[in-house]
C-alpha cells in the first residue's frame, strides 16, 4: 500500500512540475505584455498565448527595435504579422521548411533568389 501511494506521489508530482514548466515556457502571457509591446503586437493578441517562447522572444525583439525603425520598416513590420498570423499552423510549418531549405542555397542562389523576390515586390500593385 505504502508502494502505491509513493508511487501516485511520484506521478503527482512530476505532472505538477510539466505544468509549471509548461507554464514557464509559455509566459510572458498578452496580458503581461507592457502596452507598448501590445501596440507594436497587435496583430499577433490572439495567437500570442500559444506561441512558444522562443517566437515570443524573436517577437519581443522586433518590438523593442520597432520605435527606431524607419515608418516604411514598420509598416513591413505589421504586414508580415498580419500575414504571419493568417496562416494555419499547418502552413507555418512549410514556410519554416522552406526557408531552412534556402538557407542551405549557396549564397549566390539566395541572392538571386532574393532579387527575384524584391523585383517581384516592385511589379505595379504590389507594396
Amino acid at each position: 500500500m505504502a508502494g502505491y501511494r509513493l508511487i501516485i506521489f511520484g506521478l503527482l508530482l512530476l505532472l505538477s512540475f510539466d505544468a509549471l514548466c509548461e507554464s514557464e515556457l509559455s509566459k510572458p502571457r498578452w496580458s503581461e505584455l507592457k502596452p507598448q509591446q501590445q501596440k507594436i503586437l497587435e496583430p499577433l493578441a490572439q495567437s500570442w498565448d500559444a506561441m512558444d517562447s522562443g517566437r515570443k522572444k524573436k517577437w519581443l525583439g522586433v518590438a523593442k527595435r520597432y520605435p527606431k525603425m524607419t515608418p516604411q520598416e514598420q509598416q513591413r513590420i505589421q504586414s508580415q504579422m498580419q500575414s504571419w498570423n493568417s496562416l494555419t499552423s499547418e502552413q507555418r510549418n512549410q514556410v519554416r521548411e522552406r526557408y531552412k531549405k534556402m538557407e542551405q542555397l549557396p549564397a549566390q542562389k539566395r541572392k538571386e533568389i532574393k532579387q527575384r523576390w524584391y523585383e517581384y515586390e516592385q511589379l505595379p500593385g504590389k507594396t
